[in-house]
């Protein structure tokens, strides 16, 4: 039975380490000296890098930059605060996991003869 709690939880937790990169965006509230920057995405450590040129306009800021496929622009994952990212959900959601299936499932008490 911990066995499948552990795929389950596993599968869900990489799941959603892999989509939070489009879940949590950057966002500038001025523009900044180098319009050239080197965004990170992710959560909760940030591992995808897509390098983005930004607008030279002051007025189009307060600006929010969305994370872009890596089949459409050129995206370099970092191993390690994936793995930390991967880690942290798992533990998250199997703490969550366990206390539901407590809850629900109850305690059976024994009797003494």
């Amino acid at each position: 039975m911990l066995k499948h709690r552990l795929i389950i939880v596993g599968i869900f937790s990489l799941v959603i380490t892999l989509i939070s990169p489009f879940i949590f965006h950057s966002y500038f509230e001025a523009k900044p000296k180098n319009i050239n920057q080197q965004l990170s995405f992710g959560g909760p450590f940030p591992y995808a890098e897509q390098t983005v040129t930004l607008p030279a306009g002051d007025k189009l800021y307060p600006l929010e930059i969305k994370f872009q496929s890596p089949f459409e622009k050129e995206t370099k994952f970092n191993i390690i605060p994936f793995i930390l990212s991967f880690v942290c959900l798992f533990l998250f959601f199997f703490a969550i996991y366990s206390m539901i299936t407590r809850f629900f499932k109850g305690k059976t008490v024994k009797e003494p003869h």
